[in-house]
């Protein structure tokens, strides 16, 4: 059995660091939602294994996939579970 060795430079590790970064997948948002930044992460390196070595192409896929990071995607996972809050939805009638 042959085992595949992918490589990934320190150059390499930094800009996908900034994809992600610019992406709005930070530190904070490591640390408010960790399995948001991971699947993040793990989503980009996937591509760039895979052959995706562009900034701009993996940026598109990152968001084409999970969309940016930002405030609105937690509190849209929480109504998914939760419901509308009140107010919201005597507005909606």
């Amino acid at each position: 059995m042959s085992s595949i060795e992918n490589n990934i430079t320190p150059a390499d590790l930094e800009m996908i660091r900034s994809v992600l970064d610019d992406a709005g997948y930070d530190a904070s948002v490591l640390v408010e939602d960790r399995c948001l930044f991971d699947t993040a992460a793990l989503l980009v390196t996937k591509l760039f294994l895979s052959g995706v070595d562009s900034p701009s192409a993996l940026a598109a896929k990152l968001e084409s996939q999970l969309g940016r990071a930002g405030t609105h995607r937690r509190s849209l996972s929480r109504y998914a579970i939760q419901g509308l809050p009140l107010e919201s939805q005597a507005n909606k009638s």
